[in-house]
């Protein structure tokens, strides 16, 4: 708040950044039009509408224009002075257009004295407020983002070796186990119900149908798809567990910077005073204004006293407090109001409640409450880590982490069901049917009795005991052979390294790979392995694809979980010259 009242001789320069203009435009809009409406100052309520709206979109164009014209001219840094002159000749040309239609509608203006304060007001205040804010707006949320990140990845560091994480691996483990082996023992009775034939030609034709696997098809879909619906979730165009942390985080920042950094009393009480003068400019005579608006400034001058008072207690209520003071302050002006009007009983003078109970003190409370959090102060507090995430932030990012987790899990047991069990019966089908052709009732009964004896047990094969690196590596590789080149290189002191974690790297390189070769439609790429330091290791990819990836990640896909849950966030994926480079870096206990 500071930098806006420096004073219009600072050379101080600001960012510019138009988009918070637009909403600045139209709250002010809307403000004239609930004062035009109040006053009875229309010939028809339709042509009151008609200049609002007429009058908002030929100001959202002037913004539109000089937002251009500034990025044209490569303004990105202005003084305040600068700022409000620019802000006074665009809200004077529009008051110019603003009273042509007015004329024209049959809307009555309040007089040119008065005109002229509120364009010195909007030019000279709000409209760098605006600018300014939006500048700073883009720092925090970029910052915000950053701090998000980080608090993340340390949940998915710490969540490896979590109870509560295994906990909950264990319960979705058992619940699919459980599924799979009810499928799967029916599956196996319904072959041993098949009563015996005359031929292997007629049993082959008993068995073929109970081996289409549909049942276990559609579990593998539906854990595939598992907890998909709300990955997705989104709200003008916004991702809703985003939105979710973006409101927590506001609230820690505005409880942080208001302890460690808060606005000044000044600050309090000049924000209050600028939103209170357009009404009286609008309803007082100027002797009315001499006489109300000194103590109606007075009074809000000893509120703001007492809400940075009620600040600094050592209260552990102490924030709850000062906001509760910061709304009802904003009542200050419909009280003062009620007085006068018991007072003088002066209906022109009477504020519109809508402005004064309702939209006044709501402003207020946001305006403050946006101000204190885009303190310089809270850029240090976010980028030196030194907020402390509250118990809602914290379990709201522990339950973004679960759901990655959990929705990897699935994953896994989907590939696994897909790839061992349903290929085994497709494969057993054919072998069933080549034996039954030849006569072969020994090959025929042996395939019978492997199934059955994959279905008696089938989850056996998914938590097969670690191998070594380069084995992982060549295994994922293998089914790509004959289809895409791989240029493999490991460091020597990294291959027989055999842990938990390099079934992880595995599924990156697997996750990788089929990228290249599906959505950049590569036909070669360089792979390389090596460590990164005492506690990592890298994984380097360049292939030729000739599809580029996209700038932007719109999907929060399958792949992008894998990515971030083995390397906690530290991946990236860029189009350098003709090929596309990937690089992920994880943890790795060696």
């Amino acid at each position: 708040m500071t930098s806006l009242i420096k004073g219009l001789g600072s050379q101080h320069k600001h960012k510019i950044d138009f988009s918070l203009v637009p909403i600045g435009v139209i709250l002010i809009e809307f403000s004239v039009f609930t004062t035009q409406l109040s006053k009875d100052s229309y010939r028809s309520f339709a042509d009151l509408v008609l200049l609002r709206i007429v009058h908002t979109a030929i100001m959202l164009t002037f913004a539109s224009v000089l937002s251009r014209l500034f990025i044209k001219l490569k303004y990105t840094e202005l003084n305040y002075r600068t700022i409000a002159i620019t802000g006074t000749l665009t809200i004077g040309l529009g008051d110019l257009i603003h009273r042509y239609l007015g004329h024209k509608l049959g809307v009555e203006l309040v007089s040119m004295d008065r005109r002229i304060g509120i364009i010195l007001l909007q030019g000279c205040f709000w409209f760098p407020a605006f600018m300014i804010i939006g500048s700073k707006r883009t720092e925090i949320f970029e910052s915000f983002k950053e701090y998000e990140r980080r608090l993340v990845i340390a949940t998915r560091a710490r969540s490896r070796t979590s109870d509560e994480f295994a906990e909950i691996q264990r319960d979705i483990q058992n619940r699919i186990k459980s599924e799979l082996s009810t499928l799967c023992n029916s599956l196996k009775d319904s072959i041993r119900r098949i009563p015996p034939a005359s031929s292997l030609a007629e049993y082959n034709n008993a068995i073929q149908p109970q081996l289409v696997g549909e049942d276990l098809r559609k579990l593998s879909m539906n854990l595939e798809t598992f907890g998909s619906e709300h990955q997705g979730a989104a709200f003008m165009g916004q991702n809703l567990n985003a939105v979710n942390l973006l409101v927590k985080q506001f609230r820690i920042l505005y409880s942080t910077t208001a302890k460690n950094a808060p606005l000044r009393t000044s600050t309090y009480a000049i924000v209050l005073i600028v939103l209170v003068t357009p009404p009286y400019i609008n309803y007082f005579s100027l002797k009315e204004t001499l006489v109300s608006y000194p103590l109606m400034s007075l009074s809000i001058v000893i509120a703001s006293h007492f809400i940075t008072k009620a600040l600094a207690s050592t209260s552990p209520n102490a924030i709850r407090n000062s906001s509760i003071l910061i709304y009802l302050t904003g009542f200050l002006p419909v009280l003062s109001n009620v007085i006068g009007q018991a007072i003088t009983h002066d209906p022109n003078t009477k504020y519109p409640v809508l402005i004064t109970a309702i939209v006044l003190p709501a402003s207020y409370y946001i305006f403050i409450k946006v101000l204190q959090v885009l303190n310089p102060h809270a850029l240090e507090l976010i980028q030196n880590d030194e907020l402390k995430a509250s118990e809602a932030l914290q379990e709201a990012v522990t339950k973004v982490v679960s759901d990655e987790f959990s929705h990897t899990l699935s994953h896994r047991w989907a590939i696994f069901i897909h790839g061992k069990i349903l290929t085994r019966l497709a494969a057993t089908a054919l072998k069933l049917e080549t034996a039954a052709n030849v006569g072969d009732k020994k090959v025929f009964d042996g395939a019978v009795e492997s199934l059955l004896s994959l279905l008696s047990d089938p989850d056996a094969e998914f938590e097969q005991e670690p191998t070594d690196l380069r084995s992982e590596v060549s295994s994922r590789l293998d089914p790509w052979i004959g289809l895409l080149e791989v240029d493999l290189h490991i460091d020597s002191d990294l291959a027989s390294i055999r842990n938990s974690r390099v079934r992880d790297l595995g599924e990156v390189i697997e996750e990788l790979v089929s990228n290249s070769m599906r959505h950049g439609k590569a036909q070669k790429i360089d792979l390389r392995v090596r460590k990164a330091g005492d506690k990592d290791i890298e994984i380097i990819a360049t292939d030729n694809a000739t599809i580029a990836p996209p700038e932007v990640q719109s999907r929060y896909g399958l792949g992008t979980r894998i990515f971030n849950l083995a390397s906690d966030g530290r991946w990236s994926l860029a189009r350098v010259e003709s090929r596309t480079e990937f690089k992920l870096t994880m943890a790795m206990d060696f």
